[in-house]
């Protein structure tokens, strides 16, 4: 079982969603999602978030049992995970990226609502060898990279990414707002490019990277076809 896994189970049996535990942990509320959602595999306030969820930081940091300082470890049945080795599950999160002028992020805007399952033959030719634990499904709204991602289409991403690591499309806030966009490093700069010509780039300097945090890059299109972005 991961540490995302372990985060999530806590915080389901504690009742606390992200937005409340980072407010009772005094993190970043992209910081907690980072944590469930795989994109981070620790944490420095390992401690504090064990001790607001009531288990063991042993047990959350690396699956030493048990769970509580009781001994008491109860697995809720809907958060349970398949132990079919054959199949590839990724979690749908009840989130919509913004192609457009920008979707404000919320506090509590985050939560696992589904997932899909793929026979990992079917994951290995969509998403090559990355762990099911860093794909996610999103919605895209907004229109600024029609052509592209058009409005309503879902696209999978991987959670691992949240620094630049080449021109692609990426899921980022920048500020309290939450977009999908192509960025593009171009000198000292990065340019946030719309692939719906009637919207004008704009860029992201260094002054500005206390504003800045990627989510996530985007690995495939999924409306009536899938459409590669690696």
């Amino acid at each position: 079982m991961t540490f995302s896994k372990r985060l999530e189970i806590a915080m389901k049996e504690s009742g606390y969603t992200q937005g409340s535990l980072a407010k009772a942990v005094g993190m970043a509320q992209s910081s907690v999602w980072k944590l469930v959602s795989g994109g981070a595999q620790g944490s420095r306030k390992i401690v504090d978030i064990a001790k607001v969820l009531g288990v063991r930081p042993e047990w959350l940091s690396d699956g030493s049992e048990p769970m509580r300082i009781d001994g008491a470890h109860p697995l809720p049945v809907d958060l349970a995970l398949s132990t079919e080795s054959d199949f590839y599950r990724v979690d749908v999160l009840d989130i919509q990226a913004s192609a457009g002028p920008g979707t404000f992020v919320s506090t509590d805007f985050i939560e696992r609502i589904r997932a899909i399952e793929y026979t990992n033959e079917q994951a290995a030719s969509l998403f090559g060898n990355r762990p099911a634990d860093t794909v996610k499904l999103i919605t895209v709204r907004g229109d600024s990279m029609e052509g592209t991602i058009n409005p309503g289409d879902d696209v999978f991403v991987d959670m691992a990414v949240t620094q630049f690591d080449g021109d692609g499309i990426y899921v980022f806030v920048f500020g309290n707002t939450l977009h999908i966009k192509r960025l593009q490093m171009q000198g000292n700069k990065l340019i946030v490019i719309s692939d719906n010509q009637r919207y004008r780039d704009w860029h992201i300097s260094q002054s500005d990277e206390d504003q800045f945090f990627i989510m996530a890059k985007v690995l495939l299109r999924q409306s009536i076809d899938y459409k590669r972005f690696w």
